[in-house]
């Protein structure tokens, strides 16, 4: 308790520089919105030492996979809910290192398809006429539709 309070007393002074520091709190409801959003931000794992279990009560499956110590990305705001903010930031950092990977992976996919498209067009730019129609010959079905269209008859 003694390190919560120190820890407490130097964070409460690094949020709010010469300012008298209130009591220990033993509940949450004994600080400002104010005092309480700050030192959350400032020091999560200080606010978790002294808070968690103290705010809303996790789900069974949240408090199952806390107790078990394998908790998942999507756990961060129940977490948070429940004054466990260390841990929440922990998960909202896995949760934004898949979803970083993910976006990296979509952005290699677009690139190469990107490149794969380049590629296509400036062979397609660098191709003759006569060289162009050989790569993209009519099919039967259209030869027949421009026949018929046209008033082609015979062979």
């Amino acid at each position: 308790m003694s390190n919560n309070i120190e820890a407490f007393a130097n964070t409460y002074q690094q949020c709010f520089p010469g300012t008298p520091t209130p009591p220990m709190p033993k509940k949450v409801d004994e600080l400002s919105l104010t005092i309480q959003i700050a030192i959350r931000d400032a020091n999560p794992g200080l606010w978790q030492a002294m808070f968690a279990g103290h705010g809303e009560r996790l789900p069974a499956d949240v408090e199952a996979r806390l107790t078990a110590g394998d908790l998942l990305p999507c756990d961060g705001p129940a977490l948070r809910k429940a004054n466990w903010d260390g841990l929440a930031n922990q998960c909202d950092q896995q949760r934004a290192q898949i979803m970083d990977a993910a976006s990296e992976r979509q952005n290699q996919l677009a690139r190469q398809e990107h490149e794969a498209a380049m590629a296509r067009n400036r062979q397609w730019s660098e191709m003759t006429l006569l060289e162009r129609m050989a790569s993209n010959p009519v099919s039967d079905v259209a030869a027949a539709q421009a026949r018929e269209q046209w008033g082609i008859t015979g062979n």
